[in-house]
């Protein structure tokens, strides 16, 4: 008989069982001991991941194109190439409508107080 069967897991810091606030939860004993699967203080692995071992053992894997690594680099390089061109762009763009700013500044001088509109009165006349 396995040491562990039949025993309550307990989580590590508390010493209490573990599976939450209500106590063991259905999955908090051991159903296969940890030797079997290669992971000496773990659960045993779920459903999904056993299915999941299962498959990447089972193969055929699907066939990989002779040139992917250099296709997936190439796109890796264009698309490099494409957020520098759009991020220099944009910081042109940015530049370029500060120095519109300042030239319309220095030629408008918004900050003056507008001309007056009526004339001064004309004397000597």
């Amino acid at each position: 008989m396995n040491p562990r069967e039949g025993q309550e897991r307990t989580a590590p810091e508390t010493g209490t069982p573990s599976g939450g606030r209500n106590g063991p939860s259905a999955g908090a004993r051991w159903s296969t001991p940890p030797q079997e699967t290669g992971r000496p203080d773990s659960r045993a692995p779920d459903r999904k991941e056993s299915e999941v071992r299962r498959m990447l053992r089972a193969g055929p894997y699907p066939p990989v194109p002779p040139d992917l690594g250099g296709r997936a680099a190439a796109r890796g390089r264009r698309l490099l190439l494409r957020h520098r061109l759009l991020h220099r762009t944009g910081a042109l763009l940015a530049l370029a409508a500060l120095l519109t700013l300042l030239i319309w500044a220095g030629v408008e001088q918004p900050w003056r107080p507008p001309p007056a509109r009526t004339t001064p009165p004309v004397a000597g006349y």
